[in-house]
């Protein structure tokens, strides 16, 4: 529960920082990214796949697809905003387009967090909240970013980061009114909403990783930050 609010509050307060007081040097921005990935597809193969395929055997792979294929439809709209691209739209409408997709991501990940709250269905969400902060906290500048490069005056900026900083919760929210409905199945309830979030995290870490520099080639300083995140994500 700690980790789920303090990382939205590090993430409202990462992205206010970028907005009314920008760093001049924000190339760190993408080592975060790297290093919230490489952690999310450690503890996605080694925590999180066995024990979903062994509550949803036959449907597992279906959910996971679903939400893969969720995530590129987003990113369609969002222009690529969760693996840290931040174009600025010239018009209001597709502003609005790209932050709904980007809020409909951040709801869709916060549902299986409910399980911190309820302390219901995931024995390890304390390793999900993580990956899902350290993945939040970058997304939440490159959006400050990118709200700013479209022209947004910086009280509404921060107005746009704080609601999709809220979808979060509101996702949360969304399934333990899921579970409280239908509470015979609440555990595998939360296991589908698992199933979609891992579907699209997975499509976001892999592009992070794939996408960590130009030309494919790998730094030393990304190689570094992948194999930190890589072996937090084995060691928790």
């Amino acid at each position: 529960m700690i980790t789920y609010i303090l990382g939205l509050i590090v993430s409202l307060a990462a992205g206010s920082l970028f907005i009314f007081n920008p760093p001049k040097n924000n190339k760190w921005i993408y080592l975060l990214l790297s290093a919230g990935g490489a952690y999310l597809i450690a503890i996605i193969f080694t925590h999180i796949l066995p024990e979903l395929f062994e509550v949803l055997p036959e449907k597992a792979g279906l959910v996971l697809l679903i939400g893969f294929l969720l995530q590129i439809l987003l990113e369609n709209y969002s222009k690529g905003i969760e693996h840290g691209h931040a174009h600025g739209s010239h018009n209001n409408q597709g502003l609005i387009i790209s932050f709904v997709a980007l809020c409909i991501h951040a709801l869709v990940e916060g549902m299986p967090l409910a399980s911190l709250i309820s302390g219901n269905g995931i024995g390890f969400n304390q390793q999900l909240a993580t990956g899902i902060m350290l993945h939040k906290v970058p997304v939440a500048i490159t959006l400050a970013t990118m709200l700013l490069k479209s022209g947004l005056s910086k009280n509404k900026a921060f107005i746009f980061l704080f609601v999709f900083i809220a979808c979060t919760v509101l996702g949360s929210g969304l399934q333990m009114v899921i579970g409280h409905q239908f509470a015979e199945q609440a555990e595998v309830n939360m296991f589908y909403s698992l199933g979609l979030t891992i579907g699209i995290l997975f499509h976001v870490s892999t592009t992070i990783l794939f996408e960590s520099s130009d030309n494919h080639k790998l730094t030393p300083k990304r190689i570094a930050v992948i194999t930190i995140g890589l072996a937090l994500g084995l060691m928790s």
